[in-house]
């Protein structure tokens, strides 16, 4: 069999991004041209692909949602709360519509270290203990952690476990000047969107304690969210909350004045 003799092409080297890592790369690619093959695409990060999901979630300045919630528990009837959600940059208003007894109660989560709830029954605003963040938020499966996180990347620091064609596996652990309800994160990503589809939540000595699934995705222009999110509690017999979107607003107008303390108490 003749010998093949592979040469560098320098042109074809020169239209290279010039950042490239190493001249191992560049011959890789000549290499895949001279045999006709297609190049293959460098491999993202954990961290980048994290990156991406925070930007693409948190596009819009503003949102409005309207929520159905069904909380479903073995042994129990299943219970139906409606409520609305205002949300601008980290800063989250929420005010329960149904049922009656929960008529009017208030949330307002002005960032993770500062959450404070507003209860008919006692007039009065309370701020929610920073050591209770990982408890139940108002009844539900979701906890007010998972209520005040917008943006994963400062909090958990990314691997990536896993990668196919459709989608990204990562795994974050707390960074250590945080504090977090979990031990550890993992975060199943779809490449169709960069937007989370399924998040397994593991507990302080990395036992995995809860799993959510989103789906339905809709986008209105460039901004896009789920039509579902289900929140299934393993440590309670699979207890599970889920949030049936209803109304979507992007972008409207929020006054500044509604994420207020002022406002919490009518």
């Amino acid at each position: 069999m003749p010998k093949v003799r592979l040469e560098l092409d320098m042109r074809t080297a020169a239209l290279l991004p010039s950042a490239l890592p190493s001249l191992g790369l560049a011959l890789s690619f000549s290499v895949a041209l001279s045999l006709g093959l297609p190049a293959v695409a460098t491999a993202q990060t954990a961290t980048e692909v994290i990156v991406k999901l925070d930007e693409r979630a948190n596009l819009a300045k503003t949102q409005f949602f309207e929520y159905e919630v069904i909380n479903e528990e073995k042994g129990r009837e299943s219970g139906v709360m409606r409520l609305q959600v205002s949300l601008s940059g980290e800063e989250r208003f929420t005010e329960f519509l149904a049922p009656g007894d929960m008529k009017g109660t208030r949330v307002l989560v002005k960032n993770r270290a500062q959450m404070y709830v507003y209860l008919p029954a006692y007039n009065k605003v309370r701020r929610i203990a920073s050591h209770t963040t990982s408890g139940g938020f108002m009844g539900t499966t979701y906890s007010n952690d998972d209520m005040a996180t917008s943006f994963y990347g400062p909090v958990y620091a990314f691997s990536m476990v896993s990668e196919d064609d459709k989608e990204w596996v990562v795994e974050g652990l707390p960074k250590e000047e945080v504090k977090v309800a979990y031990g550890k994160i993992e975060i199943t990503i779809s490449k169709a969107n960069n937007l989370p589809t399924k998040i397994r939540y593991f507990n302080k000595d990395r036992v995995h304690v809860k799993t959510e699934i989103r789906s339905g995705y809709s986008c209105s222009g460039e901004v896009c969210n789920a039509e579902s999110m289900k929140m299934t509690d393993h440590t309670r017999n699979d207890a599970s909350t889920e949030l049936l979107r209803r109304d979507w607003k992007v972008n409207p107008e929020l006054p500044s004045s509604l994420f207020s303390l002022r406002n919490l108490q009518p």
